[in-house]
């Protein structure tokens, strides 16, 4: 196929355009999400305020489920962006600022996992597998999302393709990698260290153990100089703890432990549980358009099972893919860092495919296009039928837009299949990416304006800037979340009815969003201290966080208390 092999000829260029087409759609138009990544932009948001950029908290309280990398980073960003100008609701830059380091990490994973299916196997495999690595749905998600995990699977991508360097050199066939290797492979593992702290060392360190074990043979690892490697590791996370261990008096540590580490490893933590096999069924959706081919591309790989390829990546998914089935608390994001080798294994049967095309027409290909359909069919689904099925009352017409990007992916998934089963594997590749940008357009960019009940804050912060209340105090009583306090400003006071009208009658706040379980405390209090009260407008939407349909009533003070 000419397109293709246009495309091939220039690998880098051609994947950056093809995440760029994938991960802008939603990308400055999707709004603030609930929960993380409200918490990760506020804390960030306080860092510039408070000029404390070494402890980061929410409001008052301590942050100290994630160490403090990916606030660096969002910071510089929110700089710079900042710098320019452009200043946002709650006095800070528009949320796709804080985005950037995820956008960056994710483009940064596509190229490494380009990389690494070079060395590995050729340029072709490589090409493949970046391309489809980028196309997943998991990956457009965390691209999208200003937190830690596509910055993190960067770091860990990093630190991996520096260990298959040294891996590939140990029987001297290939020239042993230099201290830049070295350099590469510690400093990734302390970027991942800070980004989200054991989880880096975990994925390497048991890939690394495994193909020791694999081999027989230790003696390879010394390529990595692990002492003075572990020293520069050292160096570059200490100061910071140690920074943050002052500043707290070891606060940050116990809570970060104690409070997140622990309660993930013997529970699902915050409702977030799972039984065994969650991430097996999980690669359905979230590994989607890239596992059209992936049952035959196993098939193939434990046909070449004693090849350093497949050796290398095996050691990578298998032991740490066990532990987090095991591992009480599940998200689906925690696999992330896996799926660059899972995309090199099937980027490597379709690139046996361009050579031999009837390959595509065997039992466990066929049988992975049929799986694939359905899914495809469930996903076009969703696309029209997500507005309908908001819980609670809060469903909504969807409106033309989810119609035609559920047409558009449908048509794209056809083609897509149609390529496959007739065994023409390179029009095959180009319209899988392709459908992965219709998916990635439909649902981020067309059904998103459709589910608008779900963008409770960010519309209450709308309705504020139209009645000239923007940069008001704000209590908000009975609607938590922390985008409200993203969207209205580090001050916002959380609290209860009868406080939120205490604090207006007081002046402390200007502004009361009140939500309806918590109105008839709001108004007893306001009655008793004499309050008159403006009803300014009103806000009905979705609590997604929690599954509930919310009402929220804003008020101002109507006159001084008499």
């Amino acid at each position: 196929m000419p397109f293709f092999a246009a495309i091939e000829r220039h690998p880098a260029l051609s994947l950056v355009m093809l995440c760029l087409a994938l991960y802008v759609p939603g990308f400055f138009t999707l709004p603030v999400l609930d929960r993380d990544e409200a918490r990760f932009a506020q804390a960030t948001v306080q860092m510039h305020e408070t000029g404390d950029y070494m402890v980061p908290r929410f409001q008052d309280d301590l942050r100290a489920k994630k160490p403090v990398a990916i606030y660096w980073a969002q910071t510089l960003t929110t700089g710079a962006v900042r710098l320019a100008g452009a200043d946002g609701p709650g006095g800070h830059p528009d949320i796709w600022a804080f985005r950037i380091p995820s956008l960056i990490g994710a483009i940064v994973v596509v190229l490494l996992t380009w990389r690494l299916g070079v060395w590995l196997y050729d340029a072709r495999t490589g090409f493949i597998a970046g391309g489809l690595m980028a196309a997943t749905v998991l990956l457009i998600a965390e691209a999208n999302i200003a937190k830690t995990d596509a910055a993190l699977a960067a770091a860990i991508m990093a630190a991996q393709l520096a260990l298959a360097r040294v891996w590939l050199a140990r029987d001297g066939t290939r020239p042993a990698p230099g201290t830049g290797n070295t350099v590469l492979f510690w400093t990734a593992l302390a970027i991942g260290i800070l980004l989200k702290g054991p989880v880096a060392p975990m994925v390497c360190g048991l890939t690394l153990v495994a193909l020791a074990a694999t081999s027989r043979q230790v003696r390879w690892i010394g390529l990595l100089r692990p002492v003075r490697g572990g020293i520069l590791m050292v160096l570059l996370t200490l100061p910071w703890a140690v920074s943050v261990w002052i500043s707290t008096d070891g606060t940050f540590f116990g809570d970060a432990v104690g409070g997140d580490l622990l309660p993930k490893l013997v529970g699902g933590q915050e409702g977030h549980g799972a039984p065994f096999g969650y991430y097996l069924a999980l690669l359905a959706v979230a590994f989607f358009p890239a596992n059209l081919l992936l049952l035959p591309a196993l098939a193939k790989a434990w046909g070449a099972r004693r090849t350093d390829a497949v050796i290398f990546l095996a050691a990578w998914i298998i032991p740490s893919w066990l532990v987090f089935e095991i591992v009480p608390t599940k998200l689906p994001h925690y696999v992330l860092p896996l799926y660059p080798a899972l995309a090199i294994l099937t980027a490597a049967f379709i690139a046996a495919c361009l050579d031999a095309p009837t390959l595509l027409k065997a039992r466990a290909a066929r049988l992975n296009m049929v799986l694939w359909a359905v899914i495809a069919a469930v996903l076009s689904v969703a696309i029209i039928a997500l507005p309908l099925f908001l819980p609670d009352g809060t469903a909504v017409e969807p409106g033309p837009w989810p119609v035609v990007g559920a047409g558009v992916f449908a048509a794209m998934a056809i083609q897509t299949l149609a390529m496959a089963w007739r065994a023409r594997p390179a029009a095959m590749v180009v319209a899988l990416a392709a459908t992965g940008i219709a998916l990635s357009v439909a649902l981020l960019e067309l059904t998103r304006p459709a589910v608008h009940p779900l963008w409770v804050a960010v519309r209450a912060a709308d309705i504020l800037d139209a009645r000239g209340l923007a940069g008001a105090a704000v209590a908000s009583a009975g609607f938590s979340e922390p985008s409200v306090v993203f969207m209205l400003g580090t001050d916002t006071r959380l609290t209860n009815g009868a406080k939120a009208a205490q604090l207006l009658a007081e002046g402390a706040v200007g502004v009361a969003l009140v939500e309806r379980r918590q109105a008839d405390a709001f108004a007893a209090a306001a009655a008793r201290l004499g309050l008159r009260l403006a009803h300014v407008a009103d806000v009905d939407g979705l609590n997604y966080s929690r599954g509930d349909a919310v009402s929220i009533a804003i008020y101002t003070r109507a006159a001084p208390l008499t």
